[in-house]
């Protein structure tokens, strides 16, 4: 009896010990396979500054703004093949997105519009990747200038009418005006004078006063 009392025994801290070591010996797979495998990759944020003549990624041409009073920030690209992007703009405690496109006669220069920031503030900007929505870029900047879109006016052509040759008089003969006789003003006239009426001479008779007076008998 007692010797199969030692075997139950022994068989069971057998099995005991036969699951640790398959334990152990899983761990050991696993961390040997950690070990090995490639670890993946984490995209780092590159830190975003004003373009000049040295730089050779990202960075940031000019502040802008448009004609709806909204700010445009100018990026200039490092290739054409670079990941689209959008921005989020923190001024003070406000965060602001940025909608970004491509500039369609220079692909390398891209167009980010959003709410405008004031002069002489600085604004945190972050950029991130359009398909997942990755951080790949960050950096602070002090709105300094804000270049305004002035309107280009266009000269105006105007038509010049066409040239119209001055047209030759034909030779007329010119006829010596008629004497009109001038006739005299009415009422002025002269008449002609009516004859001289014969020259008359007067003779007294003197009344006889001695004879009577003739009666006058009904």
């Amino acid at each position: 009896m007692k010797q199969k009392y030692v075997f139950i025994i022994l068989g069971a801290v057998g099995l005991v010990f036969g699951v640790f070591c398959l334990v152990g010996i899983g761990l050991a797979v696993r961390t040997a396979r950690g070990l090995l495998s490639t670890p993946e990759a984490v995209p780092m944020v590159l830190e975003v500054t004003s373009c000049d003549e040295d730089i050779s990624d990202l960075c940031v041409v000019n502040f802008g703004a448009n004609n709806l009073n909204r700010m445009v920030i100018n990026f200039l690209l490092p290739d054409e093949e670079y990941a689209a992007f959008y921005v989020k703009a923190k001024y003070r405690d406000t965060v602001s997105v940025y909608v970004c496109e491509a500039n369609e006669s220079n692909p390398m220069i891209v167009r980010c519009t959003g709410v405008r920031t004031p002069l002489g503030e600085m604004i945190d900007i972050e950029i991130y990747t359009t398909d997942e929505d990755s951080l790949i870029a960050r950096g602070t900047f002090l709105v300094s200038a804000i270049a305004i879109p002035t309107p280009i006016s266009l000269p105006t052509e105007v038509s010049t009418p066409p040239e119209i040759p001055p047209a030759t008089e034909a030779p007329v003969a010119t006829v010596p005006p008629e004497e009109v006789p001038t006739e005299p003003p009415f009422g002025n006239e002269e008449l002609p004078h009516p004859p001289a009426a014969p020259f008359i001479t007067e003779e007294y008779i003197p009344y006889p006063e001695d004879e009577p007076t003739p009666e006058f008998t009904p």
